[in-house]
């Protein structure tokens, strides 16, 4: 069996492999997907990252969300070193500027809303590959664990292109498996 560091090399491969336009068809056909599921329809408040670079797009899903009237919150990075980080709820994809990594995250001043534990939550996060079980490796800086870990009551939602789905991955005892996988 291949390693965490060798599927997630492969993936990060093969997703950055794919066109704009094969990332954009895709994340529509996903973002599709789960405006019907009963997770989306019924959460008050969405937890969900902003896409970055080949990762399945999501400022659809956030404009969408918006326009419903949920509470949408995005993460930014409060730690570095200890891989914390905290979601700050956002009215609009244009409070979201380059943050750690390059990624787009939302400010923290004194007016921000931070998420805290609440029913009807939908968190959405990113990967590089799942398996069947919801098993999942990510970007290997621990952030979305360490996180969750805090939030089990949550429903988990993962999106994904197809190819990212692998026979098996072996867990951690750290690692949170995410409730569903989303594919075109």
């Amino acid at each position: 069996m291949k390693s965490k560091d060798d599927i997630r090399k492969a993936m990060l491969k093969k997703r950055d492999t794919l066109t704009d336009e094969e990332v954009e068809a895709k994340s529509r056909a996903i973002f599709e997907k789960l405006a019907e599921t009963k997770a989306y329809k019924e959460a008050e408040n969405i937890l969900i990252y902003a896409s970055f670079l080949s990762e399945v797009k999501t400022d659809d899903i956030i404009l969408d969300a918006l326009s419903l009237g949920k509470n949408v919150f995005c993460p930014k990075v409060i730690n570095r070193d200890l891989g914390f980080m905290k979601f700050v709820r956002i009215y609009d994809t244009a409070e979201l500027s380059e943050g750690y990594f390059g990624i787009r995250e939302p400010n923290i001043n004194e007016n921000s809303e931070i998420y805290k534990p609440a029913p009807n939550t939908l968190i959405i996060i990113p990967g590089v590959a799942f398996d069947k079980n919801g098993n999942r490796i990510g970007y290997k800086g621990g952030f979305y664990d360490r996180f969750l870990a805090d939030n089990k009551a949550s429903h988990i939602i993962a999106l994904a292109y197809s190819f990212q789905i692998v026979d098996e991955i072996i867990p951690e005892i750290h690692d949170i498996p995410v409730n569903e996988v989303i594919c075109e």
